[in-house]
């Protein structure tokens, strides 16, 4: 491909070294100019329609990490960030969340941290459902070891950062799920999650032990079936003797009062049938 091609190939934004690293001559990487490229400081080539984080990114050093990168690696995330969230080396520039150098070299040849790094930062930086929800969708859909990421996270300032790392133990199966864990964590229930139950399947959390709590709406069943297949299933839970409460995630977040007002009311009246 041209120098114009390869240049929409990483976002549309490219230092010179990476240009000249992928073969291409001061010949050819002049000649962008007249394909429409410009040059926003000396030694960066840009199209008009470059990607505005990766743009960012480039002029000042950095690279797309923590919140920012997660959404572009399709890792779980409560709440989309406000800012760009960079790693630098520096202490310039305004307008984004700096973060401290990567620790792994990025595999692409856009200025994105790894899966690693991204979540490394989210640990540090984030809040705890956004932080443990970006590392356990890491770990179970990149495989990134999290034996590893504590390895990067030892010292002992990075105490919160591994208490998070560990609530990320492959049970929770979505953000809704993981904030309802804190939630109830938080309130001092005694609880279990994913639980296997004779006739009824697997439940997100059993409390006590006739109360069933679902947190996953229509929206996050992958198809319109799956989500009457789970009604079904709640229903049997039912016809079993089980108590069932089922909360849309806006509940969970919105309302966690009323949430935890409707479990309270549950468990007294299932205490009062003994």
């Amino acid at each position: 491909m041209d120098a114009l091609d390869f240049l929409s190939s990483v976002g549309g934004v490219a230092r010179v070294g990476l240009l000249r690293a992928n073969g291409y001559t001061p010949s050819a990487i002049h000649k962008l100019a007249s394909a429409g490229a410009h040059q926003p400081r000396k030694g960066v080539w840009a199209l008009q329609s470059a990607d505005p984080e990766y743009l960012t990114a480039i002029l000042n050093n950095g690279h797309v990490t923590c919140a920012s990168a997660a959404l572009r690696y399709g890792l779980w995330i409560k709440d989309k960030p406000m800012r760009l969230h960079l790693a630098t080396r520096h202490c310039r520039g305004r307008g984004f969340v700096r973060h401290g150098g990567l620790r792994l070299s990025p595999e692409a040849a856009v200025p994105l941290a790894s899966v690693e790094d991204a979540v490394i930062h989210a640990l540090i930086c984030l809040p705890e459902v956004d932080a443990i929800s970006i590392a356990q969708s890491a770990i179970k859909q990149f495989g990134v070891p999290q034996a590893m990421i504590e390895s990067e996270i030892s010292a002992n300032y990075y105490g919160n950062a591994r208490r998070l790392l560990a609530k990320a133990d492959g049970l929770s199966e979505s953000v809704p799920e993981i904030s309802a864990r804190l939630l109830f964590e938080s309130e001092g229930l005694t609880f279990r999650r994913q639980v296997r139950i004779r006739g009824v399947g697997r439940v997100d959390f059993l409390i006590g032990r006739r109360l069933i709590v679902e947190v996953n709406g229509y929206a996050f069943h992958s198809s319109r079936e799956a989500w009457r297949k789970d009604m079904a299933r709640l229903n049997a839970a039912q016809a079993r003797g089980f108590d069932v409460l089922s909360f849309a995630p806006e509940k969970i977040w919105n309302n966690p009062e009323q949430v935890m007002e409707e479990i309270r009311a549950v468990l007294a009246l299932d205490s009062q049938r003994k």
